[in-house]
């Protein structure tokens, strides 16, 4: 059924992967990606800072993974 509302489980795999980046990692993720956005779209992004975005995410990751749990995104 579908009621307008989306949940994503992330992969273990990633969900580790982001608990585990670094500073530098995720700098050069959020570089990476903007620049893919921009060549892909054309999108010049929006006043989201991708950055703190990807440094919140590894720390609900870090959080997950510490405490055997998992890591979920949802929207409605």
């Amino acid at each position: 059924m579908n009621d307008g509302v989306e949940v994503f489980a992330l992969p273990q795999r990633l969900t580790r992967a982001l608990a585990d980046a670094g500073s530098t990692e995720l700098e050069d993720l959020a570089a990476r990606w903007t620049t893919r956005l921009r060549a892909d779209d054309g999108d010049d992004m929006t006043d989201d800072d991708l950055l703190a975005v990807l440094q919140g995410i590894a720390r609900l990751a870090a959080s997950a993974v510490s405490t055997g749990g998992r890591l979920y995104s949802w929207s409605f």
